[in-house]
C-alpha cells in the first residue's frame, strides 16, 4: 500500500474526524488508516469514539506493529501543530476517567464543539 502512496502530495485539510478505527481488533484497517495519516494533514483531529477495542483486547490481546504505527503517526502530527482531541466512545469507555488529561499532545474530552 505504502509504495502506491509515493510521490502523491499531502492534503491539508482543517479538521479531520476519524471514528470506530477498532485498534486492538484484528478486523481493523490500520495499515489503511495509516496511508491515509500519510497524505492527510490536518489542523485538528478529532477522534470520536472506539479508535482502541478495549472490549476486544479485554478478551484477547491483539496489537500488532501496525496499531503502533497509527498511535505515533498521530502522535507525532501532535507534536507538529495538529490539535488531536480524543472523545471516548463505547469500546474505548476506559479512557473517560482521564477526561482533560492530555498524553503526548492528545487532549481527552467527553465531547467537544465544532465550529
Amino acid at each position: 500500500m505504502t509504495d502506491e502512496l509515493e510521490g502523491h502530495d499531502v492534503k491539508k485539510i482543517r479538521t479531520l474526524f476519524l471514528s470506530d478505527i477498532h485498534l486492538g481488533s484484528k478486523a481493523s484497517k490500520a495499515d489503511f488508516l495509516l496511508d491515509f495519516l500519510r497524505v492527510h494533514d490536518a489542523e485538528t483531529i478529532i477522534l470520536v469514539g472506539d479508535i482502541v477495542d478495549g472490549w476486544r483486547l479485554k478478551r484477547s490481546w491483539y496489537w500488532p506493529q501496525n496499531c503502533n504505527d497509527v498511535v505515533q503517526k498521530l502522535l507525532r502530527k501532535g507534536r507538529k501543530g495538529a490539535r488531536i482531541v480524543y472523545i471516548p466512545g463505547n469500546h474505548d469507555d476506559f479512557l473517560r476517567d482521564f477526561t482533560g488529561v492530555h498524553f503526548g499532545g492528545i487532549e481527552v474530552a467527553l465531547n467537544m464543539v465544532h465550529e
